[in-house]
């Protein structure tokens, strides 16, 4: 078992970690939902039929847990979907428009925050988070395609 999901992980952690963030908003709980998700596959002995499925699943659960655990909304940090070893380098008008798309990010309901994240950053197929979210694919699409309408009419403004 821990050979794949070392596998797993090494292909996929970047889009692991902007799932789990596409639902916490929160780094450090994005993190902590990807550490015990693996701490808890690393204990069984069975490989499940569709790994990647089934981590990915994993982490957006425990990403939920985790915020209901907090019994708070947490707040849109201002890095959200920015890679922090860029930010040194970053000139005042490439921050500021990363916040401009966070705070436009922010602004989409949950649904379509979600679905824009993971397909976008975190590069899955509609297909992989309809399966991931346990919906439709149409609802999937629709979500998107609403979350994209409405980041565009915002950041146009």
């Amino acid at each position: 078992m821990k050979r794949h999901l070392e596998k797993v992980y090494d292909k996929c952690r970047r889009q692991l970690f902007a799932c789990a963030l596409s639902v916490t908003r929160c780094r450090d709980l994005a993190e902590d939902a990807i550490h015990e998700v693996f701490c808890r596959l690393l204990q069984q002995e069975v490989v499940p039929h569709n790994l990647k499925a089934y981590v990915f699943s994993s982490v957006r659960n425990c990403a939920i847990d985790l915020v209901r655990q907090m019994n708070r909304t947490t707040e849109l940090v201002d890095d959200y979907i920015i890679d922090p070893s860029d930010n040194q380098r970053e000139t005042a008008g490439k921050k500021q428009f990363h916040q401009l798309v966070a705070d436009a990010l922010a602004a989409l309901s949950e649904d379509e925050r979600e679905t824009v994240v993971q397909h976008l950053y975190a590069d899955l197929t509609f297909r992989e988070i309809a399966d991931l979210r346990n919906r439709p694919i149409g609802t999937i699409t629709t979500w998107y395609n609403r979350g994209l309408a409405k980041l565009r009419d915002r950041l146009e403004e």
